[in-house]
């Protein structure tokens, strides 16, 4: 499946998430690529957009969150059309406090980005210095780089690849406010898969918005006995909707096909965006 591919977008640097699913990617199929890193969701599918030698690992959903939009908007609207999911993993969420010293009760100042702040605004509140000095900075791998212009008392947030990468002590682990928080990534790249017998398929829908739309092609599920492992919509403009759908199966079973034949003449417009072994 990824013999065609030699390089690998990840979505920031310092140890982010979509670094983290590189690695156990890349451990489960023995896999070495060239990897790239980007700031944006955006940039990353633009990127395997124009290169058909590269996937991009990418979130599509957190436990708190729900789905992440950006990454699915862009997947839709790729040039090519061949672009889809290829694979998915799921990570625990796993926010840490790092710093150069060894002992938590030192620190005095944080160094990390707004998103992370945010997450774990429960933990510095109650179990950090309340004359904490708060140092913004851009991405994860940016406080990783920052922490050396700072002494021994200032740490920041990361991950454990984080303190992997910049050689930094884990001084405390799941410091997130939602203890149970996984989340999910999406390998996408210009490809194909073949069923394994525990598979997913994606796809989306564009349909009028009209009443009853939606129930029409929730009943061709049902007449088929497939199964919706999840569903959502997006209004595009105020005659259109698109609706997007994960369930059980592969592209290639023969029920899938006769479901996928029957759900077209139900929408003004539909794309299968990938089937892939599920997680």
């Amino acid at each position: 499946m990824f013999e065609d591919f030699n390089e690998v977008i990840c979505l920031g640097m310092g140890g982010s998430y979509s670094e983290i699913a590189k690695d156990r990617l890349f451990n489960k199929y023995d896999l070495f690529m060239y990897q790239r890193s980007l700031n944006g969701i955006k940039e990353c599918i633009e990127y395997v957009d124009e290169n058909s030698n590269a996937i991009t690992i990418l979130p599509v959903e957190t436990t708190y969150k729900g789905i992440i939009r950006e990454t699915i908007d862009n997947l839709i609207t790729t040039k090519n059309q061949n672009i889809q999911i290829l694979a998915e993993t799921v990570i625990p969420v796993n926010d840490c406090i790092l710093s150069k010293t060894t002992e938590f009760y030192s620190i005095s100042g944080l160094i990390a980005n707004p998103n992370a702040l945010a997450k774990c605004k429960k933990f510095i509140r109650d179990e950090m210095p309340r004359q904490l000095n708060v140092v913004i900075a851009e991405s994860m791998d940016e406080s990783a780089r920052m922490l050396n212009n700072y002494n021994l008392t200032y740490a920041i947030i990361g991950t454990p690849k984080t303190a992997e990468l910049y050689n930094l002590n884990i001084l405390k682990e799941h410091i997130e406010d939602f203890k149970i928080n996984n989340r999910r990534l999406i390998v996408i790249g210009d490809g194909e898969t073949k069923p394994t017998g525990h598979d997913k398929t994606s796809v989306v829908l564009f349909l009028d918005d009209r009443q009853g739309a939606l129930l029409d092609i929730v009943q061709v599920f049902v007449k088929y006995h497939i199964n919706i492992t999840q569903i959502n919509s997006k209004t595009m403009n105020p005659q259109e909707q698109a609706v997007f759908i994960d369930f059980d199966g592969h592209k290639e079973d023969e029920v899938i096909k006769n479901l996928i034949r029957d759900l077209e003449p139900q929408a003004k417009g539909m794309r299968i965006i990938g089937s892939y072994a599920s997680f």
